[in-house]
């Protein structure tokens, strides 16, 4: 009895720490998980010669990998969830990651056919679209973990994490 009573406190101990990590497990997953699809689609994108984007849904919390085809977007694979107790934003936070100037939270970053991140509200979009290097796609957990996704003015993704001062590209 004393053995299985001393084991029960070590395990109520131990479950916030489990918990935590779970949590930033989960966060930094999705994290990566959005990166791996930025890539996909800018690979896309340049392989095809024709503009690809992920469409992120900011209210669900879920985002879409699609392709521009026949003048219309059309999506490829099914709709990704961010993980339980994971959601879009930057909460209070004020300081931008990457090339952004101030803090943006983006529903869209597409890349054109050279691969470039294009801006989605220019003349000629999708196909022309002017080039630039602030999209950026924030996620959090709503407990001070913060995440940032960016695509700079080539294109290439980028995952951010918030230290409490300042922004720092894993």
């Amino acid at each position: 009895m004393i053995v299985l009573g001393i084991l029960m406190i070590l395990v109520a101990a131990a479950l916030p720490y489990v918990n935590n990590f779970l949590q930033n497990y989960r966060v930094v997953g999705d994290a990566r998980g959005i990166t791996a699809q930025l890539a996909l689609a800018r690979m896309r994108a340049t392989s095809s010669s024709s503009p690809a984007r992920l469409n992120f849904n900011l209210s669900a919390n879920s985002y879409q990998f699609e392709v521009w085809n026949s003048g219309a977007w059309q999506a490829r694979g099914g709709v990704i969830n961010l993980s339980n107790g994971i959601e879009f934003g930057y909460g209070a936070l004020t300081t931008p990651a990457g090339a952004q100037t101030t803090i943006a939270q983006t529903s869209l970053i597409t890349f054109n056919s050279r691969g470039l991140s294009i801006d989605s509200t220019s003349t000629g979009y999708p196909i022309g679209g002017n080039p630039i290097g602030t999209a950026a796609i924030y996620i959090n957990d709503g407990k001070g973990l913060y995440f940032a996704i960016t695509a700079n003015l080539v294109g290439q993704p980028a995952v951010w994490e918030y230290n409490g001062t300042a922004w720092k590209q894993l």
